[in-house]
């Protein structure tokens, strides 16, 4: 399919690309996050400490997913966006499928490394897309709808993951995820609209908008406050996000004595679910409240924040399950509203000559902050299991839970304070 002549965008041409890539996300954040519910597993049959686990299920995606963002997204600002995205997403799911081949520790990590090389093909031109198809007005929502692949990834994984894995062991999951995604890359790389850069923000006569050079694009973005505030606050977030999806089973296992696929069964709710009411919230209020102050947009993922705090002193603290899995219900739906404002942030403070860039410098800062997440749990996890025992898991996850939530607050609360400034500057910048 040729690039789509601005003139001829349509809201079907806007549908099918959200339809679509809300899919490379679906599969993006399923096969990332199915890793957690087979921890326990894993750790049975290859004889792995926490450590170890953490090491997997963290640094070893997230370090390779971070360092190749920019080099793919340069690609993406110059090349076919389409087509990237197409490979990225067979790269990662055939990387998924020799996850279930390793037979020790290091096959194991070499095999999530190259997963997270792929992975880091899919959000930054898929961002790009987005922006560039719909107006500012209508764009947090629609990033929003590419993020409800994380909640949704969550809720297959976890489901789906945790049957496959207790009925056909840890392998036999992987690739289940895993051959899908070849097959719909091939459907992406037919059917996804690939608009001009900059389409939204272009006018009637305007000339193209060429991409600008790595150099000056490092430049612009590092130079604004808003996008470090917003990169850094989201990293901190994210270092909370992926340590606890990678050991919320194995605390549910551990500390409560609940079988496998009960927990998958609850977590699909109470870390899905509530992603799903929390990422749409998100975008319909930072919308609404953005119109009137683009400062609401920031504010918002500062609220959200704060807000979430309290639930985890419930979830890691209960004596009961049921409980702990209703507080961490209330935890992420709050704190996981910040999704679409954030990337509304990244995006207009980037401007049109940069998008895939800014998401993949972004997501850089990001996962450098958020790829210790799951590692520092489980190092906290074995220093503390003399004094704790089986509820030294819980006790890493609460620390670690309370600092980074208002950590990050503290962050996307300043952004405010050059928001406006800074997307202003993006505006000029089209030529």
């Amino acid at each position: 399919m040729p690039v789509l002549p601005t003139a001829e965008i349509t809201d079907s041409h806007r549908r099918r690309a959200l339809v679509l890539l809300f899919m490379v996300s679906l599969f993006n954040y399923g096969d990332r996050n199915m890793i957690g519910i087979l921890v326990p597993a894993i750790k049975a049959d290859l004889g792995l400490s926490d450590t170890e686990i953490g090491f997997i299920t963290g640094l070893a995606f997230s370090l390779f997913y971070a360092l190749m963002g920019i080099p793919i997204a340069r690609l993406a600002d110059r090349f076919s966006r389409r087509g990237i995205v197409s490979i990225a997403l067979a790269v990662w799911s055939a990387m998924t499928c020799a996850c279930g081949l390793a037979q020790n520790f290091v096959q194991l990590a070499l095999a999530r490394v190259l997963v997270g090389v792929g992975e880091a093909g899919a959000t930054p031109p898929s961002h790009a897309i987005i922006a560039d198809l719909f107006p500012k007005a209508r764009r947090a929502f629609a990033l929003s709808v590419y993020a409800f692949g994380s909640p949704m990834g969550v809720i297959i994984a976890y489901l789906a993951g945790a049957w496959l894995t207790q009925e056909y062991g840890w392998r036999v999951t992987l690739f289940a995820f895993g051959v899908p995604g070849i097959a719909v890359a091939v459907l992406i790389y037919r059917a996804l609209p690939e608009p001009p850069r900059g389409a939204s923000e272009l006018n009637a006569g305007d000339a193209p908008i060429t991409s600008a050079s790595l150099k000056e694009a490092l430049r612009t973005l590092l130079a604004k406050p808003a996008f470090r505030q917003n990169a850094i606050g989201s990293g901190l977030f994210a270092f909370l996000w992926f340590g606890l999806l990678s050991w919320a089973p194995s605390f549910f296992t551990r500390t409560h004595a609940m079988p496998l696929a009960e927990v998958g069964a609850w977590l699909s709710l109470a870390l899905g679910l509530s992603q799903l009411l929390g990422v749409w919230l998100g975008g319909v209020l930072g919308d609404k409240l953005g119109a009137r102050d683009v400062r609401w947009y920031p504010w918002l993922c500062a609220l959200s924040m704060v807000g979430s705090a309290p639930f985890y002193l419930v979830v890691f603290l209960s004596p009961t399950p049921m409980l702990a899995l209703v507080a961490l219900f209330c935890a992420v739906t709050i704190s996981i509203m910040q999704s679409g404002p954030q990337h509304w942030i990244t995006q207009a403070v980037a401007g049109p000559r940069m998008r895939a860039t800014a998401t993949a410098t972004y997501l850089l800062i990001v996962n450098l902050i958020s790829g210790f997440g799951a590692q520092i749990v489980g190092v906290l996890s074995d220093a503390l299991n003399p004094a704790y025992g089986v509820n030294s898991l819980g006790m890493a996850l609460l620390g670690v839970a309370i600092v980074l939530s208002l950590w990050s607050a503290l962050h996307f609360w300043r952004i405010g304070r050059t928001l406006a400034a800074d997307i202003a500057a993006a505006d000029v910048a089209k030529v």
